[in-house]
């Protein structure tokens, strides 16, 4: 016999079926949001993170929640409200400033900003206002002539127009620089009339409803509730008023959310306006970089980012434009978080993919037998919780040089020389252990060690000027030792391509006129040098890279050394 079913039994079975998707959804949810607290509880533990996470899925909060404290000296709590020092996250909201008023027609991309700077050197006259939002304005680094760290727009500006020269031709290749957006901030103010602090409050803040978001640009931060900015160690390093446009803001995760999901409107500006700042940028020689307006792009994956680091302030913001996902960490313990190691960790979760919980530093583990002990029992005791399960934890090796400086900064020579042996046996492979313990050597008179030592750290390092400085005062000859390497053309062409260290990051090597340069998924280039024919080294950060081959004499695969080996696989 035939049955028909009728509308209301049809209804019925929707219903159920509704219902249970919904429930299988939730239940996915509340897997996902245990995991995360798995991670970031375990993170905290481990020493690696102490500040405020907020999760988003498909527009929706599944996760938020603070670790650790906003003030150690009165020992508050920290709470998701509170608010930190953005550092260079802040970059897009100056950006942001510059698009409003360029959809008011107060200003046009392509303006050249001798508009604006009129007294700007001639090497400068065809820099656009274009060009300072995606980094290829090409126009020189203002730090390494800056003699003081905290400088005013005014100051940077005035470094950057003593400069006789661009670093680089304009449009031809993405730099990083903070002086871009410093300048953006100041075109924002002369357009407006109104500091960058109040356009943005009005302009973007007010409108958004960002109750607890501003522009630090006065010595006291009128905000109730403040994280406190320490060094990795738990030294205080906190804010100090100084430039803005690059960096100075200060908001919190909640008003961080409300900007994310803002972003997906048009209530400050067209959707068509928000989509050329998430465009990449066309070179001169044609190629693309990925940097936006106050974005790092990751075209393939329909996402943007931007990280920040300033005084003991670390964040993160990553978008998912196409499942409009969204992750925001801010952190003020110095560089405490594994960056990499945590944004794969959530990126996981967050796909349902197995993901890895950072390793226990080696600093928080002795920081705790520091607690009750002396420092020699304390790294006994460290050395003995590492042997026993070396897997479990992290030779941060940065971090336990900043804390025997602690020592030797308080005169305690004997306990700074212990920390400084013990990071050596820890981290053989880093420049930056045997410099330190060079340094302790030649102030206990022992010029035989300090030699060896300084040797060591500058066969790791060639451009370390420090121990190459040293040891030309004691009179040791340093020729030997930074012998000019030359690679021909052919070879550099053979390491070009892009190495996959993980899931969600990879290495791109490209080459310009015998010049290597390697660039992490989504971090600023890096100009490497050569120290033997497959082996190059970075004058900006402690790192090398070596090419290996197979046994056709192919390149397969890049190893990473920045105080241990990681090894990346070339991928194309």
């Amino acid at each position: 016999m035939k049955t028909t079913l009728t509308p209301s039994f049809l209804k019925v079975i929707l219903l159920g079926f509704i219902i249970l998707l919904t429930t299988l959804t939730n239940a996915v949810a509340q897997n996902k949001t245990a995991e995360l607290d798995k991670l970031m509880n375990q993170a905290h533990a481990n020493g690696v993170f102490n500040g405020s996470v907020l999760v988003a899925e498909n527009g929706k909060v599944i996760y938020r929640k603070a670790f650790g404290y906003a003030n150690k000296e009165t020992k508050q709590l920290l709470k998701p409200e509170f608010c930190f020092d953005l550092a260079s996250v802040s970059k897009q909201f100056t950006a942001m400033g510059i698009m409003i008023l360029k959809e008011r027609n107060k200003l046009s991309y392509d303006e050249k900003i001798t508009k604006y700077f009129p007294e700007f050197p001639a090497y400068g006259k065809d820099i656009t206002i274009r060009n300072l939002l995606n980094q290829t304005s090409g126009m020189p680094l203002y730090q390494p002539f800056a003699e003081k760290y905290n400088l005013t727009n005014g100051e940077i500006l005035k470094i950057i127009e003593q400069r006789e020269a661009l670093d680089a031709g304009i449009g031809e290749r993405y730099v990083y620089n903070n002086a871009g957006y410093v300048m953006l901030a100041m075109i924002i103010e002369k357009v407006s009339n109104r500091s960058l602090a109040e356009f943005l409050k009005e302009n973007i803040f007010n409108p958004l409803k960002m109750k607890n978001t501003l522009v630090g640009d006065a010595p006291k931060i009128d905000l109730k509730n403040r994280a406190i900015g320490y060094t990795v160690i738990g030294e205080l390093d906190d804010y100090v008023v100084s430039h803005t446009g690059s960096t100075s803001m200060f908001s919190n995760v909640d008003d961080l959310f409300l900007w994310d999901q803002a972003l997906y409107t048009e209530k400050l500006v067209s959707k068509k306006t928000i989509e050329e700042a998430f465009t990449p940028v066309v070179l001169n020689d044609g190629s693309l970089s990925n940097y936006g307006f106050g974005w790092f792009l990751t075209p393939e994956k329909k996402s943007v980012n931007h990280s920040g680091s300033d005084f003991g302030y670390r964040n993160f913001i990553m978008r998912d434009l196409d499942k409009k996902n969204t992750y925001i960490w801010l952190t003020n313990a110095g560089n405490a978080i594994t960056k990499d190691l945590m944004n794969v960790a959530i990126e996981n979760i967050l796909a349902s993919k197995p993901y890895e919980i950072p390793k226990i530093t080696v600093l928080s583990e002795l920081q705790k037998a520091l607690e009750a002990n002396s420092v020699d029992e304390a790294i006994a005791k460290t050395t003995k919780s590492i042997q026993s399960n070396p897997n479990l934890f992290m030779m941060d090796d940065a971090a336990i040089n900043e804390l025997g400086y602690k020592y030797l900064n308080e005169n305690k020579l004997a306990d700074a020389f212990s920390l400084f042996k013990f990071n050596v046996t820890l981290n053989p492979n880093s420049s930056n252990v045997y410099n330190s313990l060079g340094e302790i050597y030649l102030l206990q008179k022992d010029t035989v060690n300090a030699i060896e030592n300084y040797k060591k750290s500058v066969a790791l390092n060639p451009d370390n000027a420090n121990a190459l400085k040293v040891l030309k005062k004691i009179g040791v000859t340093t020729t030997d030792l930074i012998s000019e390497v030359t690679v021909a053309a052919e070879v550099l062409k053979n390491y070009l391509g892009r190495y996959q260290l993980n899931e969600n990051y990879s290495f791109t090597v490209t080459e310009d006129k015998g010049q290597l340069y390697i660039q992490g998924t989504n971090e600023k280039i890096t100009t490497v040098y050569p120290m033997t024919q497959n082996r190059f080294y970075s004058k900006i950060i402690t790192a090398q890279f070596t090419f290996n081959s197979d046994e056709n004499g192919h390149i397969d695969s890049l190893t990473l050394n920045m105080g241990k080996d990681m090894n990346a696989k070339k991928v194309e």
